[in-house]
């Protein structure tokens, strides 16, 4: 897996993932990352885009393909990263909490 950062066009942070199966975007609102999850600097932020991409592939479905954007946000999102990619490594991305 090769996850890129993708220069930025706006507020969010957006990275290139690539799979053997696939590619997707990861996106990181600035509020996400600043101030909820207070990630420090671009490298935080690149390893932050690897944790969430490693589990997403981990639960993604290899007969459906990946959705383009991942958007991670003060809204949908934990409030730790820890516990949104342990979350998402037990539910999947799209799956609520059973």
């Amino acid at each position: 897996m090769n996850v890129t950062a993708i220069p930025q066009s706006g507020n969010s942070a957006k990275f290139r993932v690539t799979t053997k199966s696939g590619e997707f975007t990861i996106a990181l609102s600035f509020t996400l990352r600043t101030k909820i999850w207070v990630l420090a600097d671009a490298d935080a932020e690149l390893s932050a885009a690897r944790q969430l991409a490693e589990a997403i592939v981990s639960r993604h479905d290899v007969s459906l393909p990946f959705k383009p954007l991942y958007i991670f946000a003060e809204h949908n999102s934990e409030q730790s990263l820890e516990t949104a990619v342990q979350r998402i490594r037990k539910y999947g991305y799209d799956r609520e909490q059973a």
